[in-house]
Formats: structure tokens, sequence, C-alpha cells
């Protein structure tokens, strides 16, 4: 009697904290991610721009530059080859690229805020000369097919309204044999992961973004884990990046699954028989 007694007031107790801290997280973080999406993403972020870097690098504990040298690792980027960065915001990935030894990289991004604070940062590197960043739609891209030896995109999808239509623009500029490669937020396969991970990133990002940013700052986050709870796991990521005419597509969990570095490439045309 007495453990039922005590399971009985623990209980609404759990169920409040719940209610307070994760629910309501929750809900607003859905609320805002529709405004965000159905509205105006780029006025989102450029909202965001400045001070865009230090958050994330705060928000993510510094694992980003662990999952930076994972994709430098691991990403099939040839040297002097040209590569379109998707979504390049303020254009870390392009700099990577960059910096992996690609001849030749185009980032493009709908946020004009955003694309200000890259085209300084690319200004300041010592790659100047080989990165070139413009306003462009990831649904629409403004190039001819197979004009690139490949496409990437780092932690943009989520943010896409669809992203059968990006992975399909991807595939179309990229010449045959050439590789698109996606990096993104995931679901932890592990029970315990989800466990730590999905409480963390539906408070942290609209808690985060007020103390930084002010007020502002936690609506301009908060939708985050809203894009992160819409967003397929790595194995129907997978099946979509082949489904939009990727071959060989395979996929490295990172970080316990947190984040997946997904890779395809647009296959060969086939050769009909000589005879």
């Amino acid at each position: 009697m007495a453990t039922g007694s005590i399971h009985q007031v623990a209980n609404p107790f759990r169920f409040l904290l719940q209610f307070c801290f994760v629910d309501l997280a929750a809900g607003f973080s859905a609320w805002w991610y529709r405004v965000a999406v159905e509205r105006d993403t780029p006025a989102l972020f450029d909202q965001i721009a400045a001070g865009y870097d230090t958050t994330n690098w705060l928000m993510t504990g510094g694992l980003w530059g662990v999952w930076r040298a994972a994709f430098a690792r691991h990403a099939p980027i040839a040297r002097g080859s040209r590569v379109l960065d998707v979504g390049c915001g303020t254009a870390e990935l392009s700099l990577l690229l960059a910096r992996m030894g690609a001849g030749e990289v185009v980032g493009v991004d709908l946020s004009e805020g955003m694309l200000a604070r890259g085209r300084a940062k690319v200004e300041r590197s010592p790659h100047a000369d080989r990165i070139h960043l413009q306003r462009g739609d990831a649904m629409a891209l403004p190039f001819a097919d197979a004009s690139f030896d490949a496409a990437a995109s780092a932690f943009v999808m989520r943010n896409v309204p669809d992203l059968d239509r990006m992975l399909a623009e991807m595939v179309r500029v990229v010449r045959p044999g050439g590789a698109a490669v996606v990096m993104e937020l995931s679901h932890p396969p592990s029970k315990l992961a989800r466990g730590l991970f999905t409480p963390f990133f539906r408070v942290m990002p609209p808690v985060l973004g007020r103390l930084l940013r002010g007020p502002g700052g936690s609506a301009a986050y908060g939708w985050l884990p809203e894009s992160l709870a819409r967003f397929p796991g790595a194995e129907a990521l997978a099946a979509r990046m082949a489904a939009a005419g990727l071959a060989d597509v395979s996929f490295r969990r990172l970080t316990a699954g947190i984040v997946c570095l997904h890779m395809g490439r647009r296959p060969l045309p086939r050769q009909e028989p000589l005879y």
C-alpha cells in the first residue's frame, strides 16, 4: 500500500513537469515551425543571421567541429571539382569544401542576411577567389543540368518545405557520376540517446535563443525542434534519395545518430550494346 500511495502522488508531479517543460515547448515549436515555413523562412533566417555561428556552436556544445571533420573525411569531393553548396547560409560548408580542395564552390541561399555574413567570412579567408555566393532557391536551383561535379548541403533540408524537390534539384544539377551529400540532424536509433537528446532539443534552442538574443531569440529558434520532429529518419531519407534518382546511397551516423551524413551518386547513363 505504501508503495502504491507514493506512486499515485508522484504521477501528477511528473505529468505537470512534462506538461510545463516538454509539451508546452513542443507545442510552441510546432506553431512557430508552421509560421516559418508557411510565411517567410528567409526573413526568419535574416533575423538570426547575426551571431548565428556562435549560437550554433554553443547549441551543439562544439560538436559542429566533429561533424565538419567527419564530412571532410568521408564526403566524396574530388580536388579541383566544381561543387554546389545548397543552402549555404553563413558559408561554413562552402569554406570547408574549399579547404577540401574543391576548385570552385558556388553557394546559394534565400536569406540575404545569411549571405551577407557568409560573404564577409569568405572575403577574410584565403579561398575568396574560389567561392561565389548568390541568392537562390534550393527547390528551383538557377543552374543548368549537369553543371556541377557534386552538390552538398549541411543542416538545410529540415527547413525546406519540399525535401523531395530539393533532392531532385540536387540530382539534376550534378553531372552523371557526380556525388550528392547531405549532412543533417537525425533521430538516434538508441532509446537511451533519444531519451537524452529529444527533451534537450525540444527545450534548449528557444531557451538559448532568448539568453543570447533577447526576447525575440526564443521565437526565432523555436522552429528547430519541430523541424526535426517532422524530418525522416536515416533509412527513410536514404530511400527518398534513391527515389530522387541517386545510386549507391549510404549514410553514416555521427554522435550516436544525432547527425547523419548521407551520400549518393548520380548514375552514369546506360550504354546500349554495340551488337
